[in-house]
Formats: C-alpha cells, structure tokens, sequence
C-alpha cells in the first residue's frame, strides 16, 4: 500500500469517526425508565420549587467538574481518533464517567437534615441521604 493510499485510509477512517461522533448526544441524569415520582423530586431539587430552595445537583457537579469532564472527553476522542477505541465505546465511556461525576458529586454535597433525622418517620428523597435520586443517575447515548 502507498503512502497516499494509507493516509486516504487513515482520512476516510476520521471522517467517519467524526460524522458518527456529530451524530452522538450523551444524557446524563433522569433517563428514560426513571419513575416520574423521582423525576418530580429531582426536578424539584434541581431547579427548587415554592416550598425548597434550588439544590443544584446535574449542573452544579458539572460546573464545579467541567475540568475534569473537558479530560474525560479529550482522552476518549483521541482514543477514536488513535483508531484504539469506536465512537460508540468512547461515548459510552464518557456517559459512564460523567454520570459517576454527579453521583460523587452528590456524595459530597449532602444536605444536613434540619431536625434529628434518627426521629423523623419520612424520608425525602436527597436531602438526607441522597440514595434514591443518586442511584437513579445514568446516562444514554443517542444518536441525534
């Protein structure tokens, strides 16, 4: 094989890979199957309501991790681009890792209960302890 043949290969094969990489959205959050009991508390916390203040858990984890996030993708795009990894592989490793991002994040940031939580007889979801909105981050990939 030529030189040029090999680098026409090597051009079809990024072209390829950044038209699949265009076609890709990655969610993270409340996807699809999340109940809407869940999504309702979660909307609630994320952007607050009458009665709570906004508690920010989706964009605050990814202000306060874009940096790392910026990471996450360089190194799955340029594993596409090495040819060491699909489009496919790389998305799904970026989703898994941002999603990752905002559990820790969460982890992290608990609110404290304002009574004596060992005496309260309802839980809300988050504000004590997290588990059931943190267990339901996920990501999808889709194609746009």
């Amino acid at each position: 094989m030529s030189d040029i043949d090999a680098i026409l290969q090597d051009f079809t094969r990024l072209k390829k890979a950044s038209e699949e990489l265009n076609s890709m959205k990655i969610i993270v959050g409340m996807v699809s199957g999340t109940s809407s009991d869940v999504l309702k508390i979660a909307h609630a916390h994320e952007y607050g309501d009458g009665k709570m203040p906004e508690r920010s858990f989706i964009r605050a984890s990814f202000d306060q991790d874009g940096q790392k996030l910026n990471e996450i993708v360089s190194v799955q795009i340029n594993r596409v681009l090495d040819g060491k990894a699909t489009v496919t592989a790389a998305a799904n490793a970026i989703g898994a890792q941002a999603a990752q991002l905002v559990q820790n994040f969460i982890d992290d940031n608990r609110v404290k209960p304002q009574s004596n939580f060992a005496r309260k007889t309802q839980h809300t979801t988050l504000y004590e302890t997290g588990t059931h909105i943190r267990d339901r981050i996920a990501y999808e990939v889709r194609n746009s």
